[in-house]
């Protein structure tokens, strides 16, 4: 089945938006910021994203523009006004399309199915040689090894290996783990030296994880 995210933290605009495309056979996901969004991103492997442009903690252009560098899968913007600003700065920071959120059912049905047919369903995401990420099932592999992490491990790990080789910076990478920016390197830190040691732990692996001093984190091949 088809899985579409819906960041919305308005009620109404939840149940007017999600019912149409529940009623055709999309599985809708929804999510009231961008902390719920993210962690949505990595347990439900969305097809799609529907987002509002006004969203707590990040606001939806930050959160367009952190989902747009993990993932090629079709974003709408939910805006006031699709002539508008912010239509043209969300489609600047990646968005495929925009819609007014008093949006018809059949307009809103056919943009969406006009962007599958359009952009694909991209589902799966690639990792680098050497590691295997399984986003549904929150599972690391090493080769014949399982790795056991935490949630907020996993995250990080995922966050890095897609942008395998680009320095991460600390608050992009934050948003990409918990949803905000208020999260301090040296906590950052603290997470990146215990997923050091998992993946270090009775393993010859060819990729390292490193830390930038005052920047960001970096995924690495040795």
């Amino acid at each position: 089945m088809v899985t579409i995210l819906l960041v919305e933290d308005d009620q109404h605009l939840i149940g007017t938006i999600a019912q149409p495309l529940a009623d055709v056979g999309f599985h809708v996901v929804t999510a009231s910021d961008s902390a719920q969004a993210m962690q949505a991103m990595y347990q439900s492997c969305p097809d799609m994203v529907l987002l509002d442009e006004k969203l707590p903690p990040v606001n939806g252009r930050q959160l367009c523009s952190y989902i747009r560098c993990i993932s090629p899968i079709p974003i709408i913007a939910l805006v006031g006004s699709e002539q508008g600003m912010a239509s043209a700065s969300f489609l600047e920071m990646g968005a495929d399309a925009c819609l007014g959120k008093r949006v018809s059912q059949r307009m809103l049905l056919a943009r969406v199915s006009s962007l599958f047919r359009r952009c694909g369903i991209v589902s799966n995401y690639s990792f680098p040689v050497g590691i295997e990420l399984d986003a549904t099932e929150h599972q690391v592999s090493l080769g014949d090894r399982i790795v056991d992490l935490t949630p907020t491990e996993f995250r990080l790990l995922n966050c890095l290996a897609l942008n395998s080789n680009r320095l991460v910076p600390y608050p992009e990478l934050a948003i990409g783990v918990w949803g905000r920016q208020e999260i301090s390197p040296s906590n950052l830190k603290f997470y990146l030296c215990s997923l050091k040691k998992k993946l270090a732990n009775g393993s010859d692996s060819d990729f390292n994880l490193l830390n930038q001093r005052g920047v960001g984190f970096r995924f690495v091949r040795q």
